[in-house]
């Protein structure tokens, strides 16, 4: 309770304590406050008395403590007075008289600080204060609104985050890629966006990586018949969605993946072959340059190689990938060359994409190498390496601002991730551009 903000009812008590003569400890204990924050309450938000304009003024000498004993005359210029100065109310003897001295009230210059319950208040000469809770609460109102607008920075502070946000833009990565990157900013994920929207920083709301997306995403209407003709005559009982579902629960799978084509160009054979591990977001892409069965079932194969069938079986024994005539030879994925059962393959329903989320996050995340529609026929299988090095570097939030190498490092191996050719890069060397433009700059680099 101390450390919460005080209330409107907690004011009005305040004010009631005070004027009913309670202690100050008495007080604070009523509301469970400390001691010194009710004094700080009082003191910050009392406010003057302004005499209404029905009350005649006392004399500016009233104010001074040697009042009752004072007979100067003519302190002023006015020569003909014979009146004692301290019943004018002409002059004002803090500039004129060297005997005066300020009258202070004991009551005002401490605890309470306010003259609400004073008995002598009515006859009192002394300037006033008073504790109102209505007028304390809107100024402790505007103060905390006020408080929170702008920026909680300094100079350098500002021009710190201000040059690690720009330099992460320029490279491509994302907000929490950078913070968690850069210790020294202090700030959390949230408050970075803030900053970016804010408008006060070089990097803005639409330099976001998604930002286009958002404004151009369109829903996709799929029709009921929607389904390959190539998969007319495919039997997949035992290998639906609700199967997959129903095998995941039964035999309490950790791991599984799931597998994917990125389609490139309407005109282009070929097509990029995504395999993942949800767990740790991990990518392996594959160029095909046929988009077939025979080019998938060759990239699983390289896999499996590369693992082994201890690991593959514990990490990939289950496969969920689309209804794409280039995944129909499921004999040829969930066995290997000695006929060896390696793997579970099941597909997801026409048209739910939302069926495996991992895989399709991740091929947005390939989209920003590989623009959609741009040509990739000198694409090489060295380029999709180099972008599943960038992709598997990313820090992510969901897994507890780590990236899927250092995971995959742990339960695979570095061993097995160079044999798949998947490299570690530095947080701040990530760049998030399209493939022609970073070999570009990498060749540049080179010279």
């Amino acid at each position: 309770m101390k450390q919460k903000h005080m209330t409107k009812e907690m004011r009005e008590r305040i004010e009631k304590g005070i004027r009913e003569g309670e202690s100050l400890k008495e007080i604070a204990k009523a509301i469970d406050k400390d001691p010194t924050t009710i004094s700080k309450e009082v003191l910050k938000h009392r406010s003057d008395v302004v005499p209404g304009h029905h009350v005649i003024p006392y004399p500016p000498c009233s104010k001074c403590a040697n009042i009752s004993n004072c007979k100067l005359r003519k302190i002023c210029d006015n020569k003909k007075c014979n009146n004692e100065c301290r019943h004018c109310y002409k002059v004002d003897p803090t500039s004129k008289c060297q005997s005066f001295k300020k009258d202070i009230c004991k009551r005002t210059n401490r605890f309470p600080y306010v003259c609400n319950g004073c008995p002598t208040r009515k006859r009192c000469r002394l300037q006033k204060y008073e504790y109102v809770p209505v007028s304390a609460q809107r100024s402790y109102e505007k103060e905390l609104h006020e408080s929170r607008q702008g920026l909680n920075l300094t100079n350098d502070e500002y021009k710190l985050i201000d040059e690690a946000l720009e330099k992460g833009f320029n490279q491509g990565q994302s907000i929490n890629h950078i913070i968690a990157n850069n210790p020294g900013l202090n700030i959390s994920v949230k408050t970075g966006y803030n900053y970016v929207n804010s408008g006060n920083f070089k990097v803005k709301h639409n330099d976001l990586p998604n930002y286009m997306n958002h404004i151009l995403k369109k829903r996709r209407i799929i029709s009921k018949d929607y389904e390959y003709l190539e998969n007319r005559n495919i039997n997949r009982k035992g290998r639906e969605y609700y199967d997959y579902l129903l095998y995941v629960d039964t035999n309490d799978i950790i791991y599984h993946g799931e597998l994917d084509c990125v389609g490139i160009t309407k005109n282009y054979v070929g097509a990029l072959l995504t395999i993942i591990i949800p767990k740790w977001s991990l990518l392996l892409l594959y160029k095909l340059d046929v988009k077939d069965m025979a080019h998938v079932n060759s990239c699983i194969n390289f896999v499996y190689q590369t693992m082994g069938y201890d690991k593959f079986y514990k990490y990939l024994g289950v496969l969920l990938t689309d209804r794409g005539p280039e995944f129909n030879d499921y004999q040829g994925i969930e066995f290997d060359e000695d006929g060896v059962h390696r793997c579970r393959l099941f597909y997801c329903d026409s048209g739910q994409s939302t069926q495996k989320p991992f895989v399709e996050r991740i091929n947005r995340e390939i989209r920003r190498y590989v623009f959609k529609g741009q040509s990739v026929e000198s694409l090489t299988q060295e380029d999709c390496d180099l972008i599943a090095s960038y992709i598997n570097n990313m820090t992510l939030d969901g897994l507890g601002n780590r990236t899927p190498y250092e995971f995959a490092k742990r339960f695979l191996g570095e061993e097995i991730l160079n044999k798949l050719n998947i490299k570690y890069i530095k947080p701040n060397d990530l760049i998030i551009k399209n493939i022609d433009l970073i070999k570009h700059e990498l060749k540049k680099k080179s010279k």
